[in-house]
């Protein structure tokens, strides 16, 4: 299964994108948001993994860039969030195409049904 992990802090990313490659994904990394919008565009992933808070270019300008290019409804998208994020706003970005949000820290264990639970959907 091919993952794209877009997270600014390398540190993060760095742990998760290792788990799950011990886990037997391909999980690819940027680290930051125009980067994994245009391989998003560019390639085909199974999900993507998005952090909401990055500078310059954020999760939600990539969820936005995507729905102006209709692939929102194509790509699985499942939002990581160390900022609170209000039910309501949660409920606006399903509605959108974004299929969760998973605070951080992540457990990883639970990532990986999560991840599982999409792939299904």
């Amino acid at each position: 299964m091919k993952l794209l992990l877009i997270e600014d802090n390398d540190n993060i990313s760095g742990m998760i994108a290792q788990y799950l490659r011990l886990k037997g994904y391909d999980c690819m990394v940027t680290n930051n948001g125009k980067d994994g919008l245009n391989q998003i565009l560019a390639e085909n992933y199974d999900v993507a993994l998005l952090d909401l808070a990055m500078p310059e270019f954020s999760g939600y300008d990539v969820i936005e860039s995507l729905e102006v290019t209709g692939k929102l409804k194509e790509q699985k998208l499942i939002v990581l969030t160390a900022s609170s994020i209000t039910e309501g706003k949660m409920k606006e970005l399903e509605k959108r195409g974004v299929y969760t949000c998973i605070k951080k820290p992540v457990q990883l264990n639970e990532l990986v049904k999560v991840i599982q639970s999409c792939v299904e959907s």
